[in-house]
């Protein structure tokens, strides 16, 4: 740590945050606004503040105890998200922690250091090593020399310049400007779909990775809920009065091999985090004619919370769409902007 940064010590007078990860920084800053704490760190510290982080599961990133404690420390301090920085040399070290679907660590992580570190984690806690020489450029081009510093501008961009967007309230709110959006209908490309109680029983949870969502999605076996698969490996979750609606069912299998898909989604119970291959109950599904959906090009980042049941948002970037069913103007969500063009055509 140069001695410069380490002059540039916050005061910051707040409750212990585990190992005094707060009292005891070399560096501390607070965006109080988004309830977000960012400390600069000796690695000493760090290698105190992570003892008992690894976890023994062979598909789990961190110890649930560990994680359960800290969240529980981020509370009691009043703070939502801790943002944890060291490394002296080759490389620096972020550790950046949520208690919130909110913001997902994985995506905030990327916003921070995009294309440049390999990052990890799940859904309420991620970390990526960076090289210091990448990281000294990227701040010497803002003009700024403090790392904690270039981090938290970085950090109030990602809540700044981004667009937030609750779909209940959007639907409600802004009917006649959605319904003045272009209105597109499905080609007639195939998806796959799977019954969620074909794969385990009623109640059981089951964790999916997707390609907008790498954190994860937690959805309910049920009988009326499916799973979608789209062309690329886009996948979400639907209730079979929608499908119905949507969809004509065959039982045609799911070749993935035939497919091509760029990702293949990754499906887990919980909380044994055992796998399942989805394409063993997966069969082919086709857009119903008549189904449409309004959509505009989104100009700028995007965050969409859906409506009802606590679902994690969809982050929407430049050039994707956002979509909402005509049938219901609450049902917002973002479709990528290649997946767009290739399975929705503009009705004339």
């Amino acid at each position: 740590m140069t001695g410069s940064e380490t002059d540039h010590r916050k005061g910051y007078g707040v409750p212990d945050m585990g190992q005094n990860i707060l009292e005891q920084a070399e560096i501390c800053s607070r965006n109080e606004q988004e309830n977000l704490v960012a400390v600069q760190i000796s690695e000493e510290r760090a290698t105190e503040f992570l003892r008992g982080s690894e976890s023994e599961k062979d598909n789990a990133v961190w110890n649930t105890a560990w994680l359960e404690e800290k969240k529980a420390f981020l509370r009691e301090t009043g703070n939502h998200f801790l943002l944890a920085v060291w490394g002296e040399h080759e490389e620096k070290c972020l550790l950046f922690l949520s208690d919130t679907k909110r913001v997902r660590p994985l995506e905030f992580l990327d916003y921070l250091i995009p294309d440049f570190g390999l990052i990890r984690g799940d859904v309420f806690c991620a970390s990526v090593r960076v090289s210091s020489v990448i990281l000294k450029l990227q701040m010497e081009e803002h003009g700024i020399g403090h790392t904690i510093d270039y981090l938290m501008e970085k950090a109030e961009s990602y809540f700044r310049d981004c667009v937030w967007i609750d779909a209940a309230e959007y639907g409600r709110d802004h009917a006649e400007e959605i319904r003045r959006m272009e209105y597109y209908r499905k080609k007639r490309v195939a998806w796959a779909y799977v019954k969620t109680i074909d794969m385990v029983p009623a109640g059981k949870k089951l964790w999916l990775r997707s390609l907008e969502n790498e954190s994860g999605l937690e959805v309910t076996a049920a009988p009326d809920t499916y799973i979608m698969i789209g062309c690329k490996g886009e996948v979400y979750d639907i209730r079979q009065k929608k499908f119905d609606a949507s969809y004509e069912m065959t039982q045609e299998p799911l070749d993935m091999f035939e497919q091509m898909m760029d990702f293949w989604p990754e499906l887990q119970t919980l909380p044994e985090q055992e796998f399942l291959s989805i394409d063993e109950y997966a069969h082919l599904c086709y857009p119903k004619k008549g189904a449409g959906i309004y959509a505009c090009r989104l100009e700028k980042r995007t965050k969409i919370f859906p409506a009802g049941e606590g679902h994690e948002y969809f982050l929407g970037r430049p050039g994707d769409y956002m979509a909402v069913r005509s049938d219901d103007l609450t049902d917002i969500y973002v479709i990528r902007g290649d997946i767009f063009e290739q399975t929705y055509e503009l009705q004339e």
